[in-house]
């Protein structure tokens, strides 16, 4: 077995026990609470650690031999899960549950970085492109069978089982990744470390600003996006399956399901394509998300088409979505030097997401205030976003044509 495809089967294992929880945690505080707004704050607050562990993760992807980081987060993920277990019947679930979303979500943001930085010493040439978009399967892969089983398990076991069967998977993904062995996997010398994060950090800021300029264009572009569109998708949804449309936890799984099947459909459409996408096709995507965001919110008009709707517009942006994070990994990835690939991507990914808890907590509060009628919101967000993206386009087109 190969030193890619173990990373792969890492990735299967440890990331499904991350999105089965990041499920059910959120959606039992929103079942107890009644708020969206409670949601919205849990998810955007979850996000925070998030962010602060892509960063940290990918300064230690380029000091640290990274098979050995995967190991030592999924352990790490694993004590999280079985303390949580250990917690459920003796602490309100409102004061554990955000807590332990935090920290997954911190872990998921560590986890990702090595794994990015580790595909160049793995793969070439056009293998490249095709592992970023295995990788972005794989993942989109777990976020179906997280929610659809996660959902399903939930009513079978309870959630004390389930925290336990998700510590399983993490142990057994450390268990395979303890033996994987990857090429020119040297951390930096000591005698070359800086003497902190934020030095490293900087260091790929100034890179960024002065060799490349059009990611930090990108980074901004994606930042509005994350402030004003997925945010409407990612708090909408569950928000509109379970309240609006008053669904059991199993449809919201299954809708959950048939985003991440999207997910899967653009990650392979990515693989599949011979020619890689221009500047403008790749921003005209985020154009498609807003436009199918506003679907989703005139569909909620039509009452017995509303589900079915939802989730397939849901499918859409998805498959968007994933089309546009391979190409945009994948100009990372040949942009950037090996050496400092780790930390350059968290950076770029860091300032692209910073503005996505922002937008969850907000929209939380939009939802809850406009409760009798969601459709005004996602509509909303869609008129935004794409004044925002018509002038994003615009100004790209003129800095770097076709």
């Amino acid at each position: 077995m190969g030193p890619f495809v173990q990373v792969v089967l890492g990735q299967i294992i440890s990331l499904f026990g991350n999105a089965a929880l990041r499920f059910v945690l959120p959606l039992i505080l929103l079942r107890q609470t009644g708020s969206a707004a409670v949601y919205g704050a849990a998810t955007a607050l979850a996000l925070l650690p998030a962010l602060a562990g892509t960063l940290a993760g990918g300064v230690l992807a380029d000091r640290c031999r990274k098979a050995r980081l995967m190991v030592v987060l999924d352990l790490a993920a694993a004590g999280l899960a079985w303390g949580a277990a250990a917690s459920a019947d003796n602490l309100p679930i409102v004061l554990w549950a955000p807590a332990a979303l935090c920290a997954l979500y911190a872990l998921q943001g560590l986890y990702q970085p090595v794994v990015r930085a580790s595909l160049p010493l793995l793969l070439a040439g056009d293998r490249l492109v095709q592992g970023n978009a295995v990788i972005q399967l794989v993942d989109t892969l777990d976020e179906l069978l997280g929610p659809l089983l996660g959902s399903a398990l939930l009513g079978v076991m309870g959630l004390g089982p389930l925290l336990v069967l998700c510590g399983a998977c993490f142990a057994a993904s450390a268990l395979l990744e303890w033996q994987i062995r990857i090429p020119g996997d040297r951390p930096q010398p000591r005698t070359q470390r800086k003497t902190d994060f934020a030095a490293d950090l900087w260091e790929s800021l100034t890179y960024l600003y002065h060799s490349r300029p059009e990611l930090l264009r990108l980074a901004g572009i994606m930042a509005l996006v994350n402030l004003v569109e997925i945010p409407a998708v990612v708090v909408g949804i569950p928000v509109v399956i379970v309240q609006y449309l008053g669904q059991s936890d199993a449809v919201l799984g299954a809708v959950q399901a048939v985003l991440s099947v999207g997910g899967l459909a653009g990650g392979a459409l990515a693989g599949r394509s011979r020619h890689p996408l221009s500047d403008r096709q790749a921003l005209g995507l985020l154009m498609g998300i807003a436009g199918l965001c506003a679907a989703m919110g005139v569909v909620l008009w039509v009452p017995p088409l509303a589900c079915g709707g939802v989730a397939l517009c849901g499918f859409g942006v998805m498959a968007a979505a994933m089309r546009f994070n391979v190409w945009f990994f994948a100009q990372l990835q040949v942009l950037v030097p090996q050496a400092q690939l780790g930390k350059t991507t968290a950076c770029i990914s860091v300032l692209a997401c910073l503005t996505q808890p922002v937008g969850q907590a907000g929209y939380g509060v939009l939802f809850d205030v406009f409760s009798a009628c969601p459709a005004g919101v996602l509509l909303g967000a869609s008129a935004l976003s794409a004044v925002f993206l018509t002038g994003a386009m615009r100004h790209e087109t003129e800095k770097r044509p076709g």
